[in-house]
């Protein structure tokens, strides 16, 4: 894994895929509460699993 710009990159084995891109979610969701505790205001993120980086979009 690692952080380009605003992105999060998961190299992984093509099964994990989804649980990768929950545990992203997860993680994510998690860190607008400790950041900025329960608000109403949600933070989305755009997920794409592909082969290569230059297909994500």
């Amino acid at each position: 894994m690692f952080f380009q710009h605003d992105e999060v990159i998961v190299h992984c084995p093509a099964e994990e895929a989804e649980a990768v891109v929950e545990a992203i979610r997860a993680a994510g969701d998690r860190a607008g509460r400790i950041a900025f505790g329960d608000t109403p205001v949600r933070f989305p993120f755009t997920t794409a699993v592909v082969e290569c980086y230059a297909d994500a979009k």
